[in-house]
């Protein structure tokens, strides 16, 4: 099932009406999935009132932050700051509806910004069908990228995404272990694809899954696969 981009770019939030959480508890992780070299691995996240130090991941999601429910603009800064009328009007913010309880920040490179070399984009994953075991790809390249991944196919557009059921099955029913990923580009003017990469991933499926394609600035985009295990625990890795 393909979902427009637009309706995704904003904060990746509740999963899922069936553990949606009170406002009160409300929950960020992030994510910066193409954090090139020198580039910070920690900021303050600041909520409009108060500031938190927080991980700027890159390799596997962040864990949990706690954030003040209602609408909110989130600014990531270089420094702790509880004054709001300290916090510069130029840092890289996003704005948060008040619906928004469980959400991921998805942060880039921006080494323009000289509050902090970063920039926020807004992912909205309240998407009721996105269910346990499935992976939610989003493709942020300007190339058309398709994939095996294991039992399932992937194709993606520019700019769009698609929700992949699981890789692994026993008798249809989604089974954790390892599976093959390979992706495939198409050459720009051309119907051929090129090859991209070809991998083995661990699949937990007791997870959500999120993978990301993104431009790198060469010729071959990046791919990025992440496990969210925050409805159970995660199943390990067999050695």
């Amino acid at each position: 099932m393909k979902i427009p981009l637009l309706i995704l770019v904003s904060l990746i939030t509740l999963f899922s009406h069936t553990h949606a959480k009170d406002a009160a508890t409300r929950t960020c992780r992030i994510l910066f999935p193409d954090r090139p070299a020198g580039a910070p691995k920690t900021l303050h996240l600041f909520d409009g009132i108060t500031s938190q130090e927080v991980e700027l991941a890159s390799m596997n999601l962040s864990p949990l932050y706690k954030l003040p429910p209602g609408a909110i603009q989130l600014k990531l800064l270089d420094a702790k700051v509880d004054d709001p009328k300290a916090v510069s009007p130029d840092a890289p913010s996003v704005e948060i509806p008040a619906d928004y309880t469980d959400f991921f920040l998805l942060v880039s490179s921006d080494p323009n910004n000289k509050i902090a070399p970063v920039k926020l984009q807004a992912i909205n994953l309240e998407i009721e069908n996105f269910k346990l075991g499935q992976t939610l790809w989003i493709n942020q390249s300007d190339k058309t990228v398709e994939g095996k991944l294991g039992e399932q196919s992937l194709s993606l557009k520019p700019e769009s995404s698609q929700i992949v059921d699981s890789p692994i099955s026993d008798k249809g029913i989604a089974t954790s272990g390892y599976f093959n990923a390979s992706f495939t580009y198409q050459v720009q003017g051309k119907d051929a694809f090129e090859p991209i990469t070809e991998q083995q991933w661990w699949y937990d499926a007791a997870s959500r899954h999120l993978g990301f394609i993104i431009d790198s600035g060469g010729k071959l985009p990046k791919i990025y696969f992440f496990r969210d295990f925050r409805d159970s625990e995660p199943v390990k890795e067999k050695k």
